[in-house]
């Protein structure tokens, strides 16, 4: 389903990450104070989830809680973090545990929506993570799954030079074909696939005209990001799934 890059140490989520650092484009900023940056980044997905019902929400890596804060407070707001630093700032907007999902131990079908927003391609087992989602996710919940696509039009123009590579811990690379079979094949069901871009403070005329630069590193554009909004599949969806790949083998082999 991914393509798994290794990293020479072990990725460190305290200071070194969420301080100073430098981006793909060489600017310097402090990712602690991306709070603003980030909700006018992840708009959609936010509509989304508060026009939604209020219920149980988790926020699984959810750093220092920007995603969070972003939630009505009608919401019972759940987070993650391995980060202890970054989990100090995150309860300022909900009730976070600090480890991994497994650790977290929470109970069979405890959420009503489970939100993996660019954290799975950090992952060295995105089976396993995915699966425990699956089980703490209600029969009727929703997964909001954001990843970079590392298979779309500018990893292909800019090859070794595409924005989303420059991150040593992104390890597990997906495709947006490979993410919908991985769901798929992982006991969901695929609604729709968004592609934030026009509606984020990347859609630039000085962005738009990096594309010719192939020498340089590749600019921030539509497809570069994927989010999958998707729901645990049903016995009845399945069984349907099953009937249709069989009606398209069947068609292959009575063709020849």
């Amino acid at each position: 389903y991914f393509v798994r890059r290794t990293l020479e140490t072990s990725a460190d989520y305290e200071e070194a990450y969420w301080g100073v650092v430098t981006d793909p484009d060489g600017v310097v900023r402090n990712r602690a104070d991306d709070c603003a940056r980030f909700l006018a980044a992840a708009r959609a997905e936010l509509d989304c989830i508060n026009r939604r019902p209020p219920g149980r929400l988790l926020d699984v890596g959810c750093g220092m809680g920007f995603l969070l804060s972003g939630v009505e407070e009608a919401w019972e707001r759940h987070g993650v973090e391995l980060s202890e630093l970054a989990a100090g700032h995150a309860a300022e907007w909900g009730e976070i545990k600090l480890g991994t999902l497994a650790e977290a131990a929470y109970s069979d079908h405890h959420f009503d929506v489970v939100v993996l927003y660019h954290v799975i391609e950090h992952v060295d087992d995105p089976e396993s993570l995915i699966c425990e989602v699956r089980r703490i996710l209600r029969p009727d919940g929703l997964l909001i799954l954001g990843t970079p696509n590392f298979d779309g039009a500018m990893a292909r123009r800019f090859g070794d030079r595409f924005r989303l590579l420059d991150d040593a811990t992104h390890v597990s690379l997906f495709s947006e074909d490979s993410m919908r079979r991985f769901l798929r094949d992982h006991g969901f069901s695929v609604g729709h696939v968004d592609h934030p871009f026009f509606d984020t403070p990347y859609f630039t005329p000085e962005n738009l005209s990096r594309l010719h630069d192939t020498d340089a590193v590749s600019p921030p554009f539509y497809g570069n990001v994927m989010t999958f909004h998707a729901r645990p599949m049903t016995a009845a969806v399945a069984r349907d799934l099953v009937r249709h790949l069989d009606d398209k083998l069947g068609k292959l082999f009575a063709n020849g």
